[in-house]
C-alpha cells in the first residue's frame, strides 16, 4: 500500500478556506476557461505577483514583464478568490482553474501508474472528513492534464521571455502586462 493511500477517504466539507488564503497560480488555458465563462477582462482575473510574494519554486512560471519576473495568479478580493461566493461556494466552478480541481492532493504516481505517495497540500486550514471514496485514477488524470497544461504554459513563458530578453539587449524596457495577455491570445 502506497504511502498516504489512506487519504484516499479525504472528503471536501465545502468549508471555502481553500479559496480564502492561499494564491493560485493560473495558466493561460485556466485564464482562458474563466474568461469564455464569465466574460471577465484577464487583467481583472489576473493578479500579478513577485517571488517574494508566494512560496511556489517554479521559476518557468515567472513572466518577464516591465515590473519584473511576475507570476500570474487568481486575483483575490478581501474575502478570497473573486470567485468565492457569499456561501463560500464556488461562483465558476465549471470553469474553476487546473490547481483547483487537484487540490487537495499532491501525488506521484509510478511510471504503471499505481500511486507511489499521496500527501495533502498544506495551502490552508481544510476542515475535511475521513468518509469519502476518492479513485486513484480520477486523481492521476487530473494530475496528468494540470502537468501538462502547466508544462504547455511554461514553454509559453519561455518564448515570451526570451522575446522580452531580446527586447533589453536592444535596449527596450520589458513589456507590459496587456501585451503578455494579447501574446496568450487575449
Amino acid at each position: 500500500m502506497a504511502p498516504g493511500s489512506h487519504l484516499l477517504s479525504f472528503r471536501c466539507t465545502s468549508c471555502g478556506n481553500c479559496c480564502k488564503e492561499p494564491l493560485l497560480p493560473l495558466t493561460d488555458a485556466d485564464l482562458r476557461g474563466i474568461v469564455k465563462r464569465t466574460g471577465d477582462r484577464p487583467r481583472d482575473i489576473v493578479r500579478w505577483v513577485s517571488r517574494h510574494e508566494i512560496d511556489l519554486d517554479e521559476p518557468e512560471a515567472f513572466a518577464v514583464l516591465r515590473a519584473g519576473r511576475r507570476l500570474m495568479v487568481l486575483s483575490h478580493n478581501k474575502n478570497g478568490c473573486r470567485y468565492l461566493g457569499k456561501d463560500d461556494r464556488c461562483t465558476i466552478y465549471s470553469a474553476r482553474p487546473l490547481g483547483c480541481r487537484v487540490f487537495p492532493f499532491d501525488a506521484s504516481f509510478k511510471k504503471n501508474g499505481e500511486l507511489r505517495r499521496l500527501k495533502l497540500i498544506p495551502a490552508a486550514e481544510c476542515l475535511y472528513e475521513m468518509d469519502g471514496d476518492n479513485s486513484v485514477d480520477h486523481i492521476r488524470k487530473g494530475h496528468e492534464t494540470f502537468d501538462r497544461q502547466t508544462d504547455r504554459y511554461h514553454e509559453r513563458v519561455a518564448d515570451w521571455n526570451h522575446t522580452q530578453l531580446q527586447r533589453k539587449r536592444k535596449g527596450l524596457s520589458a513589456e507590459l502586462p496587456k501585451a503578455f495577455f494579447e501574446f496568450l491570445g487575449f
